[in-house]
């Protein structure tokens, strides 16, 4: 009995561990296939954000410390997709676009078209096939269909009103075009007001994505100082990113679009941080941290001196407003723009840059999307004509024919040549010159005396390609390798006129000689010709940057080298006398026309200069001048090109005055009109050496 108790119990105790393995296999079955989903989301549910932290960008500065292009912190509503629920996406938007315009606030929508039914593009043609392609429409989809596609392709339906389905719509595309996702977040606006923060973060439970962060935004605080030259930026294009994404750039990023903020966008931009953001299934963050550093980008020092550089801009805008209070239309009052370059004869530096018209860099939004500048004929302000305007050089073109000239041998400083007052070497084609009368020059007088006959004669003789040679040598048609870019110009040559529908004559070559026909240059160019002059040949790299330095400037980390672009290989004594005759016209300079007060004659250095008064049309002209002062130690080289205007030369001294003397002082009259386009003059010259050093000529040749 005892033994059939025992194996029962046995039994029941086997049967006891079956059953309950068996519920042990079940409960393992439901965790692990039934609700196997459900406890790894409990061991995986986190969710981790990387969000960029921007570094700041390094700030512009002029050669004497002002700071042009800075930085400042400021509020920004940034969007994340980690957060965001899916469908949700306009509602939010909404919501959000709701406080910011109760609060008069601006967000980010550079979606081409226009806020407003009847919807219209806003933008030139390639912003709009852009649009086009980025919505997958036909080239001849209009803005209507574009607006469409959006609503379509983000279900952007009726329940909002049109106002605001168009404002979605913005946004949802700048999100598109941006690459919103995971990795990069979106910003919606910035430099909010506290109030717009407060509101925000007041509602954020019903706002999932929607963040603050306080993050620099670029300020552009030199206003009128060659806004130019200094450039700014903005968000990055494709072309742009597409270039440069394996340096780490995101399509939500800055990029530098002009000026040296372009040119030295790498610089400049510094090394944005990473800000890890881990948060629970709840919303609870359980870790927030920097797990990359920012470095702020180092900053640029510019070789333009604030004084200086807002003088030469007073002094430009002064004369062509001298020329319309003088209102003679046969002198130069349809003038309508020009710009000023002047450089450091020893080192290529810019030490000015101006240009006519200028405007505030606070205004460069409007101005780009004024129409009115659609029409060629309205000077842009945005534009720098100092290094992309061509004009043809005229007369002070001259001075490269008469270097070309003494150096092919062809001519040397005593040969001359008789201007009778045509020139009648061709049967068929008999030009004429301006000088006024008839006599023999050589080359310093043909220079002093601007004589068409002279330059015509030894153009022909020493023939088109040696010609367009040396202006080569010259950076004529040639990049002068600015740091900011700038156009080539073009040197006049039967090539060239036939690429033009053109056809070359032997009245072409002439023509050439003294700056007219197809030759172009900048006022760069002008300058730069002066400054190989004063150098005997040596023609320097023009720059921009003087130095690269820290972030706030106190320390030097790289000095912008003088870099010799190209040595002509001639006789110094050459370019003296091509000289000797620049200081010769200069010192021909009245006040205002042919007779009065010679006005730079009293200097205490001598001024060397060459005048042009290039054909623009049949009736209007420009007026160029090339360069350097002072002649016998040249310290800065300067070209000017004046747009339908004249006198040109009686910028000069105030030039000269404001960067040697400091007493640039223009005369007004009760209205504020400039009466006089130059001011008071220097006649303390105690301690000075005197006036000229050629004194390898004989009086009548320097006279």
């Amino acid at each position: 009995m005892g033994k059939v108790k025992k194996t029962l119990r046995t039994m029941v105790l086997i049967l006891v561990v079956v059953l309950l393995s068996f519920a042990c296999t079940l409960q393992l079955l439901q965790i692990q296939i039934v609700d196997g989903e459900y406890y790894l989301s409990q061991t995986t549910g986190t969710y981790v954000a990387e969000q960029t932290v921007q570094a700041a960008r390094g700030q512009i500065m002029t050669a004497d410390g002002i700071i042009l292009n800075t930085n400042e912190l400021v509020y920004k509503v940034i969007i994340q997709k980690s957060f965001v629920e899916s469908g949700t996406e306009n509602d939010i938007i909404e919501k959000t676009l709701k406080i910011l315009i109760k609060n008069d606030e601006e967000w980010i929508d550079t979606l081409p078209i226009s806020k407003n039914a009847p919807y219209e593009f806003t933008g030139d043609d390639y912003e709009k096939d852009e649009v086009r392609e980025n919505l997958e429409l036909g080239v001849y989809a209009t803005a209507d269909n574009c607006i469409n596609a959006l609503y379509e392709k983000y279900k952007i339906g009726v329940d909002y009103d049109e106002q605001m389905r168009r404002y979605i719509a913005g946004i949802r595309y700048e999100m598109l075009i941006r690459d919103f996702s995971y990795q990069n977040r979106y910003v919606l606006a910035e430099d909010i007001s506290l109030q717009s923060v407060i509101e925000l973060k007041e509602q954020s439970f019903m706002l999932k994505g929607i963040d603050i962060v306080e993050e620099p935004i670029r300020v552009y605080q030199g206003g009128e100082f060659a806004p130019q030259i200094v450039g700014r930026i903005g968000a990055i294009s494709q072309e742009e990113y597409d270039e440069h994404k394996d340096e780490g750039y995101a399509l939500n990023d800055t990029f530098g679009k002009f000026g040296i903020e372009w040119s030295e966008e790498e610089t400049l931009r510094g090394k944005n941080g990473v800000r890890t953001i881990t948060r629970d299934t709840n919303g609870v963050v359980i870790s927030d941290e920097i797990t990359t550093q920012v470095a702020a980008g180092n900053s640029v020092k510019l070789t333009l001196d604030s004084k200086f550089q807002n003088e030469v801009q007073e002094i430009l805008a002064n004369h062509i407003n001298w020329l319309h209070y003088n209102n003679d239309p046969n002198r130069g009052n349809l003038v309508d723009a020009g710009g000023v370059v002047v450089l450091d004869v020893k080192t290529g530096a810019v030490l000015a840059m101006a240009n006519y018209p200028n405007y505030n860099m606070s205004d460069y939004f409007k101005l780009i999307n004024d129409k009115k500048y659609n029409d060629p004929t309205v000077p842009n302000p945005t534009y720098n004509r100092c290094i992309y305007g061509l004009y043809r050089p005229g007369s002070a073109f001259k001075t490269i024919t008469a270097t070309a000239g003494l150096i092919s041998g062809i001519i040397d400083e005593y040969s001359e040549v008789y201007c009778g007052g045509v020139y009648t070497y061709y049967s068929d084609y008999q030009p004429g010159c301006v000088m006024g009368f008839a006599d023999s020059l050589n080359v310093r007088r043909a220079l002093r005396h601007s004589c068409n006959v002279f330059f015509y004669d030894i153009g022909r003789r020493m023939g088109i390609e040696y010609l367009a040679s040396v202006a080569g040598w010259f950076g004529i048609g040639t990049d002068l390798g600015l740091e900011i870019g700038g156009s080539t110009g073009h040197m006049s040559s039967p090539e060239y006129i036939e690429e033009l529908g053109g056809t070359w004559t032997p009245g072409s070559t002439i023509q050439a000689a003294i700056g007219q026909l197809e030759t172009t240059v900048t006022p760069l160019h002008l300058a730069t010709v002066a400054l190989t002059i004063a150098n005997h040949g040596v023609r320097y790299t023009p720059h921009l940057v003087d130095s690269v330095v820290s972030y706030d400037g106190s320390e030097t980390v790289k000095k912008k080298e003088t870099v010799t672009a190209y040595t002509i290989d001639a006789d110094p004594h050459i370019f003296d006398v091509v000289t000797e005759g620049m200081v010769m016209v200069a010192d021909d300079v009245r006040w205002p026309l042919s007779y009065g007060e010679k006005q730079l004659e009293d200097l205490p250095y001598g001024v060397a200069i060459k005048t042009g008064t290039p054909q623009v049309t049949e009736t209007t002209f420009n007026s160029t001048i090339l360069g350097f002062y002072p002649a016998e130690a040249p310290e800065i080289a300067f070209g000017i090109v004046l747009e339908k205007g004249e006198f040109s030369r009686l910028m000069i001294r105030n030039i000269i005055e404001s960067y040697f003397y400091d007493n640039y002082k223009p005369v007004k009259d009760d209205k504020g009109n400039i009466i006089l386009p130059w001011g008071g003059k220097d006649t303390n010259t105690e301690g000075r050496p005197e006036r000229g050093f050629f004194n390898n000529t004989s009086d009548d040749e320097t006279q």
